[in-house]
């Protein structure tokens, strides 16, 4: 089974886009893990690409949709219902608290859509899948190790696979970078989407917070005050969205000083964007 893992960005998009019109092999289905905490352009991107692909006929989509990362933070548990999901917000010393959204609320989430396509049954094994990453070649550090052993990660962008017991494997000799990726898309006549990510991620930079629409960014607030005492929760110290260790209601996005926090990279590969 083929899976592409879609995480509406620009990579990722563009390696379904490839894939369902042969540039690439055709994968069986693409999943999008929807955290509950999308952005605005992100789901408009996603009601673009159905209409794309019932067009066109391009690979399935499927949404895993099962958990709601906004409710659990603002319920204090995670998706489980036990302790709050931990963010990778900042805290007031200058560190920043574990990353846990990422297995909870993509990596499981396209675990059990799996599953449900499959038709699987409680305790019946998962069958083999290789679950497609578009992770361009400037990003290749970005490339990991599948969790489960009935996953292989498959990388086409950079032409290499990479299974359960560290095998890597070369698939082809395709090499493309983000700025050929920018290029198909232009030269393709395709909308380009906007980075992924939750409204409220930490790791944005200051372009991603300054252009969140007024609904998003208001949202993003009320996480971020929130979560700033979560001493009830065994955390001592004061939690922040933004690495200025301010409120983000607080925080002029287009000031120069966020410029020397910011960065353009995302948040990691394993995020699926």
């Amino acid at each position: 089974m083929k899976v592409i893992s879609l995480g509406m960005g620009v990579q990722s998009t563009a390696l379904y886009y490839m894939s369902s019109t042969g540039e690439l092999p055709r994968a069986d289905v693409a999943i999008f893990a929807d955290t509950g905490a999308e952005r605005k352009e992100s789901l408009e991107y996603y009601l673009f690409l159905k209409k794309w692909m019932r067009k066109n006929k391009g690979i399935p989509i499927y949404v895993a949709n099962y958990y709601d990362i906004e409710s659990d933070i603002l319920e204090s548990k995670n998706s489980t219902g036990q302790r709050f999901v931990t963010i990778p917000a900042f805290t007031l010393s200058g560190g920043q608290m574990r990353r846990q959204c990422t297995n909870e609320y993509k990596i499981k989430q396209v675990n059990k859509k799996i599953r449900e396509i499959c038709g699987l049954q409680h305790r019946q094994r998962y069958p083999e899948v290789e679950l497609w990453f578009g992770i361009s070649l400037d990003e290749i550090t970005r490339i990991a190790v599948p969790w489960d052993k009935w996953k292989t990660n498959v990388y086409p962008f950079v032409g290499y696979s990479i299974n359960y017991n560290s095998e890597t494997i070369k698939i082809s000799d395709m090499r493309l970078s983000r700025n050929n990726i920018y290029n198909w898309f232009k030269q393709n006549n395709l909308p380009i989407p906007s980075k992924s990510a939750c409204y409220f991620c930490p790791y944005q930079n200051r372009h991603q917070w300054n252009t969140l629409c007024n609904d998003d960014f208001n949202k993003a607030i009320k996480i971020d005050d929130h979560i700033r005492d979560q001493s009830t929760r065994g955390i001592k110290e004061k939690l922040y969205l933004h690495r200025l260790l301010k409120p983000v209601s607080d925080i002029d996005f287009s000031d120069s000083q966020i410029s020397l926090f910011d960065s353009d990279d995302e948040c990691s590969g394993n995020c699926m964007i």
